[in-house]
Order: structure tokens, then sequence, then C-alpha cells
């Protein structure tokens, strides 16, 4: 019934509350992916306030942390977590995703129906803990790996292509004539912006707008708080054109 249904997540939630509050309180890595989400969700609210994000899956800035989130993640964190330990104590390798090492708190086998590298890791995991098939070995958890990055790579660049052919998208158009409106009626080419965390790529605060900011050596870390100077702006071209100031 709707009532037992409600009762088990319920409870359920707070476990999964408690787990993830305790892992984040003893856990280095498990405190820095918090404040790796916390970032997120700061810039996604600013892109949400300006107009700039009509989803809720995390695609195109729509990040978001609200309560059903906050129980999916937890569990699949909790997943990811005995899955790693459990195959560190068998001493063996497992395939993942780059970016996703345990000095991150990355997933692991969370997603096999979507990500091929997931489908690696638990045929992985089957075949150390279950005895079902042969475990691969270092070198097959390398290639699996690689293979996966290529894969993303490859999407990446086809979604990246789309959007230059597609348009500098409305909502981007529409965030860059609130910078020029704003610097047209007070005169200040000066605004905070806020890091996405992405190569020097920073969001102006209160509009949405994003844009790479020139003179910039490596990443700007994600969520830090700047102040730039609008260069060049034609919000009907999608041109933006800014750099550090202080």
């Amino acid at each position: 019934s709707l009532t037992n249904t409600r009762a088990i997540i319920t409870v359920a939630e707070r476990n999964l509350s408690l787990w993830s509050q305790r892992r984040t309180e003893r856990s280095e890595t498990a405190q820095k992916r918090e404040k790796r989400l916390a970032t997120k969700e700061f810039i996604s609210q600013e892109l949400r306030a300006a107009g700039n994000v009509a989803r809720d899956d995390g695609v195109g800035g729509s990040f978001q942390r609200s309560r059903g989130h906050r129980l999916v993640d937890s569990s699949l964190d909790l997943y990811a977590v005995a899955i790693t330990s459990l195959m560190k104590q068998k001493k063996k390798p497992v395939p993942r995703a780059a970016g996703s090492g345990v000095d991150r708190g990355g997933r692991l086998g969370t997603a096999p129906l979507r990500r091929y590298i997931d489908g690696m890791c638990q045929k992985q995991a089957i075949a150390v803990l279950c005895g079902h098939g042969k475990p691969l070995s270092l070198d097959e958890c390398k290639e699996a790996s690689k293979l996966a990055s290529r894969a993303s790579d490859t999407v990446a660049n086809l979604r990246s292509t789309k959007k230059r052919d597609g348009s500098t998208n409305n909502k981007q158009r529409g965030a860059l004539h609130k910078v020029a409106r704003h610097i047209s009626s007070t005169g200040a080419r000066k605004l905070k912006a806020v890091s996405s965390g992405h190569n020097n790529e920073v969001v102006i605060l209160g509009t949405g707008a994003v844009a790479r900011c020139r003179g910039v050596k490596g990443t700007l870390k994600g969520g830090e708080k700047l102040l730039i100077e609008v260069i060049t702006i034609d919000p009907e071209k999608g041109l933006l054109d800014v750099r550090l100031t202080s």
C-alpha cells in the first residue's frame, strides 16, 4: 500500500541520511565531494534564477539536490563505497570512469544500463565476489577505462558541435542582454561572478551569463567568487569577452 511504501522510504531516508552525515564527518574524500556538489548546486541556482535552466536532470547546468535527489545520491554513494571496499578486500582491480577515482569519491558501477564502464565494473564484481565468470586483469580494467573515456569524449564533442550549429542558445542570448542592459544603465563593466569549475569558465551573478575568462592559467577553482570586467559584449552574436580584475 501507499502507506507502507511511504513508511519504508522514510526509514531508508533516515538511515541513509545518518550514514551520509557520518561519512562526510569522517572522510576527507566525502568532504571534498560535498564541496564540489555544493558548488554545482550554487552555479545551477544562479543559472535557474536567471531563467537559463528549465530541466532538473543535471543536464545543462540544471543540477539540484532536492530531498528525492539526496535520497538517490546517498543510495548510490553507499553502493559505490560498498563495492570499493569489497573489491579492495579481495585485492582486485576495478574498471573506473575518468575522474571517479577513490580519492574523489566518484560513482562506481551504479548505472550499468547507461554507462559501459559501470557494466564492466559490475561484471568484475560478480566475477570476483560471486565466482561467475573470469575476473578482469589490471591491464583489462585499464583498457576498459580508456574505451569508456574515448566514448565519453566523442559524445561530448558531438554535443558541442550541436550547440555550435544550433545556436548561441536563446537562454544565453537573453542572459547577455541582461548584462548589456546593466552596463548601459549603470556604466559599470566590472561585475561579480563565480567560477563554474570548468577550466576558466565563469557565471556572472544575477544574470546567468556564461563566459570564458581571459588571462587565466590553468583551471579556476569551482565556486570561487571573482570580479570580472566585460571587455566586449554583443548579445545577438552571442559574444561575451571578459577578464579577471580586482
